[in-house]
């Protein structure tokens, strides 16, 4: 299981990180802090070490490029646009929920308070990635 982490909170993105490798040993997981950095990672050669399929786990309210807006220019390029997105934010808003589904998310994830809390989704991540073929990225 390889992830893109789209994470501005130091915080947040740390407790995820911990509890990925605590499922998953063998995860390779990078991180963005916005969705402009992420934008930048997955169009240029900087994920050249972590293997395709990964997905991408996404924060809505950050600095420079919220997740929204970085769903709009991702979905907009063609060579990334099919990548395997879940919403990972504290907004119930259901426009917010809204918005992402419309942008073809996997699924939008209102983060756990509790530590368990996260590791249970996490884990229902896992179970998902494991049971499903990932996508096949192949040129024309």
């Amino acid at each position: 299981m390889n992830i893109l982490l789209v994470e501005d909170n130091d915080l947040d993105a740390l407790i995820l990180e911990r509890n990925l490798k605590k499922l998953s040993p063998a995860a390779q997981i990078v991180r963005a802090c916005d969705g402009l950095e992420a934008l930048e990672i997955l169009t240029t050669d900087k994920l050249q070490d972590v293997p395709h399929p990964f997905f991408i786990l996404l924060d809505i309210n950050m600095p420079r490029m919220n997740g929204h807006e970085f769903l709009d220019a991702m979905r907009a390029k063609e060579d990334i646009s099919s990548n395997i997105v879940f919403m990972f934010t504290t907004s119930e808003n259901p426009k917010d929920i809204s918005r992402a589904y419309a942008r073809n998310v996997s699924g939008y994830i209102v983060k756990p308070i509790s530590s368990a809390g996260t590791r249970k989704v996490l884990g229902a991540l896992q179970d998902m990635w494991d049971i499903c073929t990932p996508p096949i990225y192949c040129s024309a």
